[in-house]
């Protein structure tokens, strides 16, 4: 059994499906990551984990837990974390306030340990520390939503598009750094990212949805050995396209 599971799921908005039957495992301590082109309904499954999309059918469960259909504030207390592609931090409040404010679900005195501990994870929030968040890099503001998210250690973390809207290096960075750091504190990562090379560059596992359906599973070094892997990921683009990003 996984950390969170998904089966079967269908779901959407007033009454149109968007994904169709789809079930996906996510471990402790790893990465699955879902890909595919716009419009697959990647961002449409986070969304209905956390009462965001309505579900028509299927169930998800969380350390073998029945949570189908919580609200992600509910969600919260039962271990799971959401950093949402956009709204995902206070602007006008510091990096530390933003910190407090991941840590809602602790107890007071608890709180100032955690925050130093997830600093120490995470290095380059400390100079950040009293700064302004709306004042920060693109990439230093997502660093803040990621690290916020482990801040009362969830079992899962869901996180949708990272990188949206960085430079290359900073996508780079936020992958390659900071999501896998959240693996490495045991959390299990459901993913959902538009750059495929990069994102299969840390998954351990991957589903690529095609049309609201998984259209196929499997490793990152097994999906990229496939023929037909620019159609799965992109629709048209070549398996080229996708190699050389």
């Amino acid at each position: 059994m996984g950390a969170l599971e998904i089966r079967t799921l269908t779901a959407g908005y007033t009454d149109i499906p968007v994904v169709m039957d789809v079930s996906v495992q996510v471990d402790t301590g790893k990465i699955m990551t879902l890909l595919g082109p716009n419009g697959a309904g990647k961002s449409t499954v986070l969304k209905a984990l956390v009462a965001e999309a309505r579900v028509f059918s299927g169930a998800v469960s969380l350390e073998g837990v029945d949570v189908t259909g919580l609200p992600a504030e509910r969600l919260a207390k039962k271990g799971l974390g959401y950093v949402p592609q956009s709204d995902n931090v206070f602007p006008s409040l510091s990096v530390l306030e933003n910190l407090e404010m991941g840590a809602f679900l602790l107890p007071r005195r608890q709180v100032r340990r955690r925050v130093e501990e997830i600093v120490e994870k995470f290095p380059p929030l400390r100079p950040l520390i009293r700064r302004e968040v709306g004042r920060l890099s693109g990439g230093e503001r997502r660093l803040v939503a990621i690290a916020r998210a482990l801040l009362t250690s969830p079992s899962v973390i869901l996180l949708d598009e990272p990188t949206a809207n960085l430079s290359p290096m900073n996508a780079s960075r936020v992958l390659r750094e900071y999501v896998a750091q959240l693996a490495q504190s045991g959390a299990g990562i459901l993913l959902v990212e538009q750059r495929a090379r990069e994102a299969l560059g840390v998954a351990d596992h991957a589903c690529v949805l095609s049309a609201g359906r998984v259209e196929v599973s499997g490793t990152p070094s097994a999906l990229l050995e496939r023929e037909d892997i620019g159609r799965l990921f992109l629709g048209e683009r070549s398996r080229q396209a996708v190699e050389e990003g």
